[in-house]
């Protein structure tokens, strides 16, 4: 089993090569001082994709996950064209990976009797939430903490990466902070290689994007 991972939809953008003896992952923010490059992760992953394929060849993969939001627009927009793209010109299936899922699975102990609360950033003050209850889905959507704490029972765990938790000093739900925890990429990988083993895979055409806010479009 060798499968490719794009993760390009959050802040720690990668690409990386797994399989039983080889883990070779690449970081968006190693281009962070190089002049020649973009500014923007998306931009970055294609680059991220040029040095691991110096260093593992892609052409003998057996799948591709790929995460699928929500997260960055434009991010998520570009993972998905390059894992399909690749997909299509390898004949391959896509594992896809919601971010929701692969922030839970960062826990170092993770209980499905318990209830929790997946935030991911949005654009302040709102996050991006996924109530899980029994290790099952029941609710998701963008909000506010305080709309959000009106409607969420108070034994619910709320489950994020958090750089910084001012935004929640004033909540009166339990937290569990996962930066120091399991890394996205060790998460991922665990995710794509249970899919992976269960043959949970899809056609790179029925793959879509997880949105769970409009677009909205500047003038330039």
């Amino acid at each position: 089993m060798k499968l490719l991972l794009i993760n390009s939809s959050d802040k720690n953008a990668f690409a990386a090569i797994v399989n039983e003896t080889e883990q070779t992952v690449v970081y968006a923010s190693e281009f962070n001082d190089a002049v020649s490059i973009p500014g923007k992760t998306p931009d970055k992953l294609i680059h991220c994709l040029d040095k691991l394929s110096a260093k593992s060849d892609i052409k003998d993969i057996d799948a591709i996950a790929v995460t699928i939001g929500p997260g960055s627009f434009t991010g998520i927009r570009v993972g998905l064209a390059l894992a399909k793209g690749i997909a299509f010109g390898l004949d391959k299936k896509i594992i896809p990976v919601d971010n929701f899922a692969l922030t839970l699975n960062r826990l170092q102990e993770f209980t499905q009797a318990k209830k929790y609360c997946v935030l991911l950033e949005a654009k302040l003050p709102e996050y991006y939430f996924a109530v899980y209850e029994n290790g099952v889905i029941i609710e998701n959507g963008s909000e506010t903490l305080e709309n959000l704490a009106k409607t969420i029972q108070k034994d619910t765990i709320m489950v994020g990466d958090f750089d910084d938790e001012t935004q929640l000093k004033h909540c009166y739900f339990s937290i569990l902070n996962v930066k120091d925890m399991m890394n996205e990429f060790a998460a991922m990988t665990k995710i794509a290689q249970n899919a992976f083993n269960s043959s949970n895979l899809e056609e790179a055409k029925e793959i879509q994007p997880l949105y769970l806010k409009d677009f909205n479009f500047r003038k330039p």
